[in-house]
């Protein structure tokens, strides 16, 4: 049987409430009186009913996130950032790797204070029901829908690595990323590659990943480098991608390379990588504020957008 807080009273030889204001860690209750109402909680193996909790609060202290992707580096290295940041603030983080529709519903049913989606467009859509019932930041593109999203501008991104590699005296230009997709983020980025390619006279080609993950990109490149040599510039749609293009590369070839997703493990990489978009922790640290306030009822806007930089070369 499971330890309770009258079973710590008992033991204690106090009353229920000195114990519960205890483990709070209040001032009401006296140093001596606290500190061995603490000793003896540790001793019988206390663990804090937190669902009971939930029920006099209304709170449950949870914040579920919706897994989009278990095989990629950059959106793990990005929700280990939410984390950090969800735990600064006192909230515990679940995750699901479920569908949108399932894993949004179980938050609700578990009573979580509120829900992070990485949105990818019109199949992510919440339904009333959850968005009504509970608070829900999204990470994606700008698009019209009932909660605040967080916009990490990828467009803006691609535009960027694309002067990176004029200003260094390159115009001929291979973009490596998911192109056969729905997800509103990478058609952003396709589209900006095109668009300015064509409207600056740049030469550009687009090369299919056929996905995010470091093992398809890998794959793909392999089989494109059979009919030809990549460009001397590259621009990759995923650090993932770049580490497959970078494995399916000849090492005498050495075109330089620009890496959506700015995160620190860039620069662990053995090839010289530029780094492009918004830091993760900051793109964290946006989503969890966002969501506070969401959860507060204070005041938050449509969308809230970030801006990317370039890093420098490992």
């Amino acid at each position: 049987m499971a330890v309770t807080l009258k079973d710590v009273a008992e033991a204690c030889g106090v009353s229920y409430s000195t114990v519960s204001k205890a483990l709070k860690n209040s001032q009401l209750v006296k140093p001596k009186t606290k500190e061995m109402i603490q000793q003896k909680a540790v001793e019988m193996n206390y663990i804090p009913n937190h669902s009971a909790r939930a029920l006099v609060s209304k709170k449950s202290g949870t914040i579920g996130l919706i897994w989009p992707s278990v095989d990629r580096v950059a959106v793990t290295h990005l929700i280990t950032e939410i984390n950090l940041a969800i735990k600064s603030l006192g909230y515990v983080m679940f995750v699901s790797i479920d569908d949108v529709a399932a894993a949004s519903k179980k938050f609700v049913e578990f009573g979580c204070d509120g829900i992070v989606i990485f949105d990818e467009g019109d199949d992510s859509n919440l339904p009333p029901e959850i968005y009504n019932n509970v608070p829900v930041v999204a990470y994606g593109v700008d698009r019209n829908i009932p909660y605040p999203i967080v916009n990490v501008n990828h467009a803006e991104a691609m535009i960027l690595a694309i002067k990176g590699l004029l200003a260094k005296g390159i115009d001929t230009i291979d973009y490596i990323g998911d192109i056969n997709t729905t997800d509103a983020r990478q058609i952003a980025k396709k589209e900006a590659i095109i668009n300015y390619c064509e409207n600056n006279n740049v030469t550009y080609r687009i090369i299919d990943s056929n996905g995010l993950n470091a093992i398809d990109a890998e794959a793909a490149v392999k089989q494109f480098l059979n009919d030809g040599a990549l460009s001397p510039g590259v621009i990759c749609g995923s650090y993932d991608i770049t580490v497959g293009t970078i494995n399916a590369m000849d090492s005498d070839y050495q075109p330089i390379i620009y890496s959506y997703d700015n995160i620190p493990q860039i620069k662990k990489l053995d090839y010289p990588v530029h780094a492009i978009g918004v830091p993760t922790a900051e793109i964290a640290q946006q989503i969890v504020t966002t969501l506070d306030k969401v959860i507060k009822d204070e005041p938050t806007e449509p969308a809230y957008h970030l801006h990317p930089s370039a890093s420098d070369d490992n």
